[in-house]
């Protein structure tokens, strides 16, 4: 009886751990469209929560979000896998003030849970809910 309870109590132990040092903005929401479709080696960007209202996407830099602008709730990195298939989103235009990486695959449903780097410039700290400007491809 004791040597299960001390495996319990192990096993615990370790899935806390694991879950604990897993990187956060690697992690994927529940419901994402991942699982809806292939690479299309696209960032796309959605108006509401839920990967609802495709607002727009790009297979490139983007220095101006457009009409995506500052009105995205929920963000897929739909990106090709290999070099440069990592986002990094901009607070301001421009690839300017804050920023938050987004690795390959990821989906986040609602942005209001995610917030921009600390230290990272103006917008710093700030929910990535209608924030962002601008993206980057990079390597995270």
């Amino acid at each position: 009886m004791r040597t299960k309870r001390m495996t319990a109590l192990v096993a615990a132990a370790i899935t806390a751990t694991t879950l604990l040092n897993a990187p956060i903005a690697q992690a994927e929401e529940v419901g994402s469209p991942i699982t809806a479709s292939a690479a299309d080696g696209r960032l796309h960007a959605y108006y509401s929560f839920n990967y609802k209202n495709h607002c727009g996407s790009w297979s490139g830099n983007s220095s101006n979000w457009g009409p995506c602008r500052n009105t995205t709730s929920s963000l897929w990195n739909n990106g090709y896998p290999g070099n440069l298939d990592d986002v990094r989103v901009y607070w301001g235009l421009n690839h300017s003030g804050a920023y938050r990486g987004v690795h390959n695959g990821v989906a986040l449903a609602n942005l209001s849970h995610w917030s921009f780097d600390a230290n990272t410039g103006a917008g710093s700290g700030q929910t990535l809910n209608n924030n962002i400007s601008s993206h980057m491809w990079i390597n995270l």
